[in-house]
């Protein structure tokens, strides 16, 4: 079984038939998304970066309908 992902709209697309596979490996708008990257190791010396958090500010408007001019 073998996963394609769209390269104009990202939908993606599962086969399960050898032939339908081999046929959209010549197709130039797909990409397999379902082979297995090699994953980076953990590394316990790595530095840890910490991303800062700030409150949401409240949105402040005026109250009420605007004036007639």
């Amino acid at each position: 079984m073998a996963t394609f992902r769209c390269l104009q709209s990202g939908n993606t697309v599962t086969f399960t038939l050898q032939h339908d596979i081999d046929s959209m490996h010549g197709h130039s708008g797909y990409v397999r998304v379902d082979e297995e990257e090699p994953q980076k190791e953990f590394d316990p010396n790595a530095q840890r970066v910490d991303t800062p958090f700030t409150a949401p500010q409240p949105l402040v408007r005026p109250r009420g309908r605007p004036r007639k001019v």
